[in-house]
């Protein structure tokens, strides 16, 4: 890449991460860092939730699937803004009106404590063998593109997701995934 192409993927990684330290700020309690506080505008949280269905492993996969496959898999993607609205007016208000802030918490009030752990930990399993993909996935690309060793590719990929995550709560999360 050309080093103007490197100083801009270098200023925007560092605006992320010094928004995220700025967003901080608002996160001193658990409903800051989990909920925002509550404040985070509604077409914010409608192209995060979108930007959270595309991962470098969609950019990556897909146009695989369509070199081998041709592109009826698309019909896929065009369907998931209008099932992320139907989500956001069905389920919120219920979650909402039902004053739990996750699903897990309506099963555990619904059924029992046993279920909202075995539910919530298949979930973090899956999320957690998800994420170790999603962030494999480009570290591959970018060791055989540079010749990096692949865990540098996947700790100049995954550090400042974490530490914009781990600093800011959802609010810098969402906010980053707003600039992308």
């Amino acid at each position: 890449m050309h080093p103007v192409n490197w100083l801009i993927v270098g200023a925007y990684v560092a605006y992320v991460l010094v928004d995220g330290v700025r967003r901080a700020r608002g996160t001193k309690e658990i409903e800051g860092y989990f909920l925002a506080g509550r404040t985070l505008p509604w077409w914010a949280v409608g192209l995060s939730v979108m930007a959270t269905q595309l991962s470098a492993v969609t950019m990556i996969g897909t146009t695989g699937q369509g070199a081998t496959d041709g592109l009826r898999f698309v019909q896929f993607y065009f369907g998931l803004p209008l099932a992320m609205v139907i989500l956001g007016v069905t389920i919120v208000p219920f979650l909402r009106g039902n004053g739990v802030y996750t699903a897990y918490e309506y099963l555990e009030r619904r059924f029992d404590a046993r279920t909202r752990t075995l539910t919530a930990f298949l979930f973090l399993l899956s999320r957690g063998m998800s994420c170790g993909v999603i962030i494999a996935a480009p570290a591959v690309v970018f060791s055989a593109l540079f010749g990096w060793p692949l865990v540098w590719c996947v700790a100049l990929i995954g550090a400042p997701t974490v530490a914009y995550t781990m600093l800011g709560g959802i609010q810098a999360v969402t906010w980053a995934d707003v600039k992308q």
